[in-house]
């Protein structure tokens, strides 16, 4: 008989009304427990909202356990959704911007204002937090280039690059800006450049992201041509000698080079092109030689000997 009892449970609870009774069963049970009262912790947000400019918010939201005695039911709907509460940051009561921490019965007593004595918040389990804010500050920069455009061979800058603004100004963490010395800007240049060009550079997106920018973007300009290799032979200039004294020179001549604008070179002055050398006495007997009156935008300038050697002749 014991054994028939058993054999007919089974088949009972493996029948489509078996498993009807257990899933009613299951939600009965779910609902009885969820009717109990709790004491635990729900998640409260609190959205900041920057209406100061002396300070710059790093996260929108935080989220702060609270701790509710409350039914199983409430507890579970708090844990989905989280009741929210809004925070301006000239309002919180912060001390030390180094460190900006405030109690949490401050944020009690703002969550109460909102939802009023049906809250059935008891505390919130930290007794501080760390507000997610830093001192903020406004920093002007001159815009440069990461780096030059790809020119074809021959082809230079004849002139500094033009940006469409002199300056751009960031707004942002304090100690972040203070970091940043210059506002970088890329070209997105694809083929090599043979002649004048205006094109877009845009900020580099580490730097684009680290505070709010009155622009992201600049207009770069340049005049380009073809450079020439000039060589030539000049003579050296003796300057500043004693007129008592009787000092030569040797080499007595320099062979310079350097690379120059076509244009330029139609109406070049040779005669303007001078290799000097300023007379002091130097311990090595030797003095460098600089040249004057290279054409505009003359490049890659180089001197063979560097220097001369004087002799004075007693």
């Amino acid at each position: 008989m014991p054994q028939r009892q058993r054999t007919s449970k089974r088949k009972f609870l493996g029948s489509k009304q078996g498993v009807l009774f257990l899933v009613f069963a299951a939600v009965i049970w779910t609902l009885s427990a969820l009717s109990e009262n709790y004491t635990t912790t729900v998640p409260v947000q609190f959205k900041l909202q920057a209406d100061s400019n002396n300070f710059v918010v790093s996260a929108p939201r935080i989220e702060v356990p609270a701790r509710v005695t409350s039914s199983g039911f409430s507890v579970l709907y708090r844990r989905i959704f989280p009741r929210k509460v809004l925070l301006f940051v000239s309002e919180l009561p912060i001390k030390d911007i180094q460190k900006p921490t405030i109690e949490t019965d401050f944020l009690l007593n703002k969550y109460n204002e909102v939802y009023g004595s049906s809250s059935q918040i008891s505390r919130f389990v930290p007794n501080a937090i760390l507000v997610p804010i830093t001192q903020a500050i406004q920093k002007t920069f001159t815009p440069t280039l990461s780096a030059l455009p790809q020119f074809e061979e021959g082809y230079q800058l004849i002139s500094p690059l033009s940006f469409s603004v002199d300056t751009i100004t960031a707004f942002g963490s304090k100690a972040i800006l203070e970091k940043l010395d210059k506002a970088i800007f890329e070209l997105t240049s694809e083929k090599p450049i043979r002649e004048d060009f205006s094109m877009v550079a845009t900020l580099v997106d580490s730097i684009a992201q680290s505070a709010n920018w009155d622009t992201t973007s600049v207009v770069v300009s340049g005049n380009v041509d073809r450079y020439s290799d000039v060589s030539m032979l000049l003579p050296v200039h003796l300057i500043d000698a004693p007129e008592d004294m009787n000092v030569t020179l040797s080499p007595k001549s320099v062979e310079i080079k350097f690379a120059a604008p076509l244009s330029s070179l139609r109406s070049i002055d040779e005669s303007a092109i001078r290799s000097n050398a300023f007379f002091e006495k130097t311990p090595s007997g030797q003095l460098s030689v600089r040249i004057t009156g290279l054409p505009t935008g003359a490049k890659k300038q180089s001197i063979e000997p560097p220097t001369v050697s004087y002799f004075i002749i007693e």
